[in-house]
């Protein structure tokens, strides 16, 4: 594990995705110190009647859901980041490599898996505490609800790596996997307006396809929405997109490495 774990950050370092990753941490902390001036600048033009906490409370926290965005665009970038790795390191001759290891192929698979999370998750995490405290030195402006939205973030990135996960061992190419991802972030979208859908078609049987689709298909949408409730303790009506959507991710992690046990390669 920690020698698959070693391999999966110098593939991060030689691949130059770290400097993404660091390049829009860098954006987002220049933003930061920037509403730093326009908040003082606020609070000198209406003489320290209102300032960013007020403000923040009469809009409904948009600094927490700035933050929530910005740690989703973090997510994609992981996602994004690790299509290819899988792919890379089964192609003819590393395969080869790999698969003598005196390890069975579903551990193979779990190391790099968990590496894999392990690793960009990391990443995540050092850019998301650094971005937010930074604005609590800037705004003086600290909810313990960021770490719940850092968690869940974590969560999505483990939904999302299911499905880039197994397309990289059921079609082997990097490309696929990139396509995967974006169909399944097209259909969960559109899944979310299952019962529009369903009700403008009138059929009975179109319905209960829908509906059951919309079960199925991991709704990342969704477990972003109610990260942010969670976060700011708003009102929450439902956890089950949560919990089906990891039921989707495990079964599917198993599913992917009864498929890599029976590949050839």
């Amino acid at each position: 594990m920690r020698g698959i774990a070693h391999d999966t950050i110098v593939e991060m370092f030689d691949r130059k995705t770290i400097y993404i990753f660091l390049v829009v941490t860098a954006i987002t902390i220049l933003i930061i110190l920037a509403s730093g001036s326009m908040e003082f600048s606020f609070n000198a033009e209406i003489r320290g009647d209102m300032d960013l906490g007020d403000m923040n409370e009469m809009f409904g926290n948009p600094i927490m859901r700035m933050y929530s965005s910005f740690l989703t665009f973090l997510v994609l970038l992981a996602v994004m980041a690790t299509a290819g790795l899988l792919p890379g390191m089964l192609v003819k001759g590393r395969a080869d490599y790999f698969l003598s290891k005196p390890i069975s192929r579903a551990s193979l698979l779990f190391y790099k898996a968990a590496s894999m999370w392990l690793v960009y998750g990391a990443v995540i995490v050092v850019c998301g505490v650094v971005c937010y405290l930074l604005q609590w030195l800037v705004h003086g402006m600290f909810e313990a609800g960021f770490i719940v939205l850092i968690l869940m973030n974590l969560v999505s990135l483990f939904i999302w790596m299911s499905i880039t996960i197994f397309a990289g061992i059921a079609f082997g190419s990097t490309g696929m996997v990139i396509m995967s991802a974006f169909v399944v972030f097209i259909l969960q979208w559109l899944l979310s307006w299952h019962e529009q859908i369903a009700g403008f078609i009138g059929s009975g049987i179109v319905e209960k396809i829908i509906t059951g689709l919309y079960y199925i298909v991991p709704k990342t949408g969704e477990v972003s929405d109610l990260s942010l409730k969670l976060a700011v303790g708003g009102r929450i009506e439902s956890l089950m997109p949560l919990y089906s959507s990891l039921a989707f991710a495990v079964l599917l992690y198993i599913v992917t490495i009864w498929l890599f046990r029976r590949k050839n390669y």
